[in-house]
């Protein structure tokens, strides 16, 4: 998921049986969040979750 102009992108990661999520904001990547703590991180930026759009899947900036 990403912001309409692309400049905040979430991505869902699973580490064996638990689903952690990716923060990308420019060259800042944040790893290992919870949604809760996405959700709060997004909303403290002006950015509300309901904005976020379906990501183009070719796209893996910061994916190891």
């Amino acid at each position: 998921m990403q912001t309409s102009d692309g400049r905040w992108r979430v991505e869902a990661v699973r580490r064996g049986n638990q689903d952690f999520y990716r923060l990308i904001h420019g060259d800042n990547v944040i790893d290992g969040l919870f949604i809760a703590t996405v959700q709060r991180l997004l909303a403290e930026a002006g950015v509300d979750m309901a904005d976020l759009v379906v990501a183009d899947s070719t796209h893996t900036a910061g994916a190891a």
